[in-house]
C-alpha cells in the first residue's frame, strides 16, 4: 500500500498526537505525574488556555473556537491536536511537508518587476517590485499625510484599518510613528536638497512674500527657490516658512540673510517681490551684505537683483481702472452679500432663478485685496441679471436692505441697468488681464519670457 494512504495518514495523525490525551481525559497509564495532572484545579487550566501564544508557528495556524486544544493548518485545513504541553514541534514539521505552504513560501519569495510610469526617471518610467514592502507602505502612507494635508489621527481611524485589511496591506502604524517619520523624512530631504546645492554649486532665484493670517493677526513670510537642476529641469522648493514681528525691511532683510545661512546657499541671481516700499528697502540692505561674502554671490554686484512681481503689477494697474466704475462694482457686491447672508434668501432668489429659466448656479464673493476675484463675481453675477431685476421688483426686503445705513452713509445700491451695463464692459475689457495673470503667475513653468508677450497685449488694448 501507498505510504500517502488515508490509513498511513491515519496512523501518523495519532503518532504525532498521542502526547497530547492527557490533555483531553483519555485514558494512560497511572503515573505519579499523571495523577498530579489529573488533580489539577480548574483555575489553572483556564490560566494555561488563555497563555499568549509566541511561537512564530502560530502565524501560520488558527486555534478552532470549540476546543482550544485543535487547531487548523491556514493553507491545506488539515486538523491538529495543539496542546500547550506538547508545544509546537509537530506543527513546524507539518509545515516542512504542507505543499500548500511551500506554494506561499515561494509566491512571497517572488522579485517579478513592473513599470512604473509616475518614477522621476529621465525616461519617465523604471521597474519596482511587484509585491510591495512593509517599508513601502509606510513610506507611502506618511507620504500621503503631508501632500493630501491629511490629519494624523487618519492612521488611527476605522477608515484607512478597513482599507489596509481589505487589499491586503500590513497592519498601518500609530499616529505617534507616523509623526516621527514624518519629522524623519523632512531632515533627510532638507539634507538631500542642501547637498544638491552646495554640490552642484546651484545658483537658485528666490520669491518671497508676507501675508497676515485673518484668524490671529500675525504676520508670515514665506520664501520660496528656483533653479534648475543638474537634468535642466525647472525645480522649486520652500526653504522658509518664518514667523516676522513685522513689514520693516530691516526684519525682511534678517528673514532672508538668516534663510541663505541656514541652507548654505552662496549665489543669488534675483529675488522677486511686490511693489511695497519695504521690499525695496529690505533688498538694498540684502545686496550690500550678500556682497560681502564674495564676488560671485550676485550677478552684476546686484544690479539685476530686485524683480517686480508681473502679477503685482497687473493688478495695481486694474485697481486703478476699476475706480471709475467703483459704484457699480460696489452695487452689485451688496446685493451678492444680501443674498448670501441667509437660507431664506438663498432660497428667494433660486425661485427667481427657475422662473427666469436660467440654469441654477452659486453666486461667489470677491475678496477685495484680489482684483481677479472680482472679475470672476462680476462675470458670474451677469448671468443672473434677470433674477436680480426680478428680486427689485418682487423683494421689499431687498430693496429696504439698500435703504439702510452704513457708516453715515446710504448702502449702494440695488443695482440699475446702466450699472449692468457698465459692469458688463468692464468684464470684456478684464478677461485680457485676467488671462494675462493666470500666464504670469505659473508656478510648474518658466513664464519670465511671456511677459513681453502680454505687456504687448495689454498695451494694443
Amino acid at each position: 500500500m501507498d505510504s500517502s494512504s488515508p490509513q498511513r495518514e491515519a496512523i501518523r495523525d495519532d503518532d504525532e498526537t498521542q502526547g497530547n490525551d492527557d490533555e483531553f481525559g483519555t485514558t494512560s497509564p497511572v503515573t505519579a505525574s499523571g495523577n498530579k495532572r489529573k488533580t489539577k484545579s480548574a483555575a489553572a487550566v483556564k490560566k494555561k488556555k488563555n497563555t499568549s501564544t509566541r511561537s512564530t508557528v502560530w502565524n501560520h495556524y488558527t486555534r478552532l473556537k470549540d476546543n482550544r486544544n485543535k487547531c487548523s493548518c491556514n493553507y491545506c485545513g488539515r486538523v491538529m491536536r495543539c496542546a500547550t504541553s506538547n508545544g509546537t514541534s509537530c506543527l513546524k514539521k507539518h509545515l516542512g511537508i504542507c505543499k500548500e505552504h511551500q506554494t506561499w513560501v515561494q509566491s512571497q519569495s517572488q522579485t517579478q518587476h513592473t513599470l512604473n510610469a509616475e518614477s522621476d526617471d529621465e525616461d519617465g518610467v523604471q521597474l519596482k517590485l511587484a509585491r510591495v514592502s512593509n517599508e513601502v507602505v509606510r513610506e507611502a502612507t506618511n507620504e500621503m499625510l503631508v501632500i493630501s494635508e491629511l490629519p494624523l489621527s487618519f492612521v488611527d481611524g476605522l477608515g484607512w484599518k478597513h482599507f489596509c485589511n481589505k487589499v491586503n496591506l500590513p497592519k498601518p502604524h500609530s499616529r505617534r510613528t507616523a509623526t516621527r517619520d514624518i519629522v524623519e523624512l523632512y531632515a533627510k530631504r532638507k539634507s538631500d536638497l542642501m547637498q544638491l546645492i552646495s554640490g552642484n554649486k546651484q545658483r537658485v532665484s528666490l520669491t518671497t512674500d508676507i501675508w497676515v493670517a485673518p484668524s490671529t493677526a500675525a504676520s508670515y513670510m514665506v520664501i520660496t527657490a528656483h533653479f534648475i537642476d543638474d537634468r535642466w529641469k525647472l525645480r522649486k522648493f520652500i526653504i522658509g516658512f518664518k514667523h516676522v514681528a513685522d513689514h520693516k525691511g530691516v526684519t525682511i532683510c534678517s528673514v532672508l540673510l538668516e534663510c541663505m545661512a541656514e541652507w548654505g546657499i552662496k549665489k543669488v541671481f534675483t529675488i522677486t517681490v511686490d511693489n511695497a516700499t519695504a521690499n525695496t528697502n529690505a533688498l538694498k540692505l540684502f545686496r550690500d551684505a550678500f556682497n560681502a561674502l564674495g564676488p560671485e554671490c550676485l550677478v552684476l554686484g546686484g544690479e539685476l537683483l530686485h524683480l517686480r512681481c508681473c502679477a503685482h503689477i497687473i493688478n495695481l494697474v486694474v485697481r486703478d481702472g476699476m475706480l471709475e466704475v467703483d459704484a457699480s462694482v460696489c452695487a452689485i457686491r451688496n446685493a451678492i452679500q444680501y443674498i448670501r447672508a441667509s437660507s431664506k434668501r438663498v432660497e428667494s432668489f433660486d425661485q427667481k432663478v427657475e422662473s427666469a429659466r436660467m440654469t441654477r448656479g452659486s453666486l461667489s464673493l470677491d475678496c477685495k485685496t484680489r482684483w481677479n476675484s472680482t472679475y470672476l463675481m462680476l462675470s458670474r453675477a451677469l448671468k443672473f441679471r434677470a433674477a436680480f431685476d426680478r428680486m427689485e421688483v418682487e423683494d421689499k426686503l431687498y430693496n429696504d436692505h439698500f435703504q439702510e445705513t452704513v457708516e453715515g452713509k446710504k448702502r449702494v445700491g440695488p443695482p440699475t441697468s446702466e450699472d449692468w451695463d457698465k459692469v458688463e464692459g468692464l468684464v470684456k475689457f478684464l478677461v485680457i488681464f485676467y488671462n494675462s495673470t493666470l500666464v504670469v503667475s505659473a508656478s510648474n513653468s518658466p513664464s519670465s519670457y511671456k511677459c513681453y508677450n502680454e505687456i504687448v497685449t495689454i498695451e494694443g488694448i
